[in-house]
Order: structure tokens, then sequence, then C-alpha cells
């Protein structure tokens, strides 16, 4: 076996035994290091278990999922966990891989444009109360102009989130101002690219309440940029607590998701219905906790 150089044919084995150990893990955007840890998450679980995982990434492009999926089923998955590109429709992701394969969705809300008898479970985090605590801790340290910066407004996870924001800021009795809440992709990059705009909106805002942990990390990067002192003269609170916002100078201030313990959650559940397929369909909601640092900064004195 050696010199011939074998290579176990596990797809072979699979259709002999009429059962898989292979679950395919499709992301939306792998550079993203809270999908990082999602992974990490997945792959411990799912190996302890005697499963392998099958990784492909959207790159949230609709035609990159389609194309990822569709090879992916060529391995005849014992399930999917998918994290969708924007805006995916149920049907599109129907046709992509059947009624028959158990599916978890996870973080973002497929989009059902018509009735189809299409299960799957969901998992997702509290971004509306979670995103509402982040602000209502801002203002407690006396903020009143806040923005709430990055993200893309279609996203159902941001939508979510820019509702946890207004719903403070009501509970404030301060107006909810649209041209406060800035849109960027998800990125470091885009975050510190976009930083001016902040200080062309007048009153300049005093603190920031970001879409996600990679947005507050590049925005307190184009802070720097521009002259600002993230944690001392603006205040800035993350989402996810991906590992670097710990040791990020200042470190973040964030609302703790806890990463891998997502994908260790959503492992779990997809096995569970891998091994009862006529469970009830199933949606689950996390909540998130404050995690509080040195970014979240009081208010200066003359923002009163």
């Amino acid at each position: 076996m050696q010199r011939q150089g074998y290579v176990y044919n596990r797809a072979a084995a699979t259709l002999r035994q009429h059962v898989s150990t292979a679950v395919a893990l499709v992301i939306n955007d792998l550079s993203n290091p809270f999908f990082a840890e999602f992974a990490t998450g997945v792959d411990e679980t799912l190996g302890a278990k005697g499963y392998v995982t099958l990784l492909g990434s959207s790159n949230e492009s609709f035609a990159r999922q389609r194309q990822v999926l569709g090879s992916l089923m060529e391995h005849h998955p014992a399930g999917i966990i998918l994290s969708p590109a924007e805006a995916s429709d149920a049907t599109d992701i129907e046709l992509m891989i059947g009624q028959q394969t158990p599916l978890l969705v996870f973080n973002r809300a497929l989009i059902e444009t018509q009735p189809t008898g299409f299960g799957y479970d969901f998992l997702g985090l509290d971004n509306r109360a979670g995103m509402c605590v982040a602000t209502k801790h801002l203002l407690s340290l006396g903020h009143r102009r806040i923005v709430f910066y990055g993200g893309h407004a279609d996203s159902s996870s941001c939508r979510e989130r820019r509702l946890g924001y207004q719903d403070a800021l009501r509970d404030a009795n301060i107006t909810v101002d649209e041209s406060w809440m800035i849109e960027t992709a998800p990125t470091r990059l885009e975050a510190n690219a976009h930083a001016d705009e902040l200080f062309a909106l007048n009153p300049a805002p005093t603190a920031a309440v970001c879409y996600n942990d990679a947005v507050a990390l590049g925005l307190m990067l184009g802070l720097a940029r521009l002259g600002r002192h993230p944690g001392a003269d603006f205040a800035i609170t993350g989402f996810d607590n991906i590992p670097e916002a710990a040791v990020d100078n200042p470190p973040l201030t964030t609302m703790n998701a806890d990463p891998r313990a997502r994908g260790r959650q959503a492992a779990e559940l997809l096995l569970q219905r891998v091994a009862n397929p006529s469970l009830p369909r199933r949606s689950v909601i996390v909540p998130v906790q404050l995690t509080q640092r040195e970014s979240a900064s009081p208010a200066p004195p003359t923002s009163a």
C-alpha cells in the first residue's frame, strides 16, 4: 500500500456504507476573525464526534455561494452549516442542496419570498438587545452624540443592530438621525477609510457603536490617522469579542458573542438534526454580554 501510494477514498466509503462522516461549513467572510473563531469551534466539535469539516467561503457572493454549495454537495455531506451571503434566498439554497440534507443557518436569516416546505434550523445572536446594551453603556458615560458605524444596512444582522441602537436613543429621549448611521463594508480596511465621515457631521459625535469588532478596530486606526485618540477623546464599542479585541490599543469594549462557543453550538445542533431528522424546526437566539474595557471612555465635559 505504501509503494502504491494508496489513499483512503472517503467518498467511495460513504457511497458503500450510506453514511457520511463529513459536514460542510460555508462561511460568508472567512477573512473576518469572528468566523475564523466560529469555524474553529465547529471543527473542534465535529472532530470529537468523528466527523471531518469541508470548508468553503462565499466571500459575500451569490454566484460563489452557489458554486461552493454545488461542489460540496458532490461529497454527500451529512449536513451543512451555512453563514449565508447577504440577502440569500431560501428558495435558492433549497435548489442547491435539496430538502433531505440537514441544514443549520447561522447569523443571518434567509429571505423567504414564498412559502415552501424547506425546513432548516437557525442559530443567531440577540443583535437588537445587544446593541441596545452597548448604546446605553455609552449613554451612561455621558455621551449624547453617538453614531452607529459600519455594516451594510440590507444585512439582517446589521438591520437588527441598528434597531437596538435606535431603541436605546429613544429610551433616552434622543431623536434618531438617519445621517448618524454610517454604512461601510464590515471590514477593518473600509472602517478605516471612512473615518473622516464622522467629523463631517455637525455637531461632531463623541462616540460610536460599531457593527462588529473588525469595524471598531478599523475605526480606531482611522481615528489615530486623523489625530484622534480612541478611548481618550472618542469612545468606541464593538460587537463579537474576537480575541484581538482584548489586546488592541486601547482594549476594546464589546458585546461578547463568544464566536468559538457559537461554532461548537452550531455543530451540536446540526449533529442532533443528523441523528434525528424528525425534530421540530428550531430557532435559537443567543444573548450577548457587555465586556467593558478601555475604549469606551466618559464623554468630555463640553459634550453635554
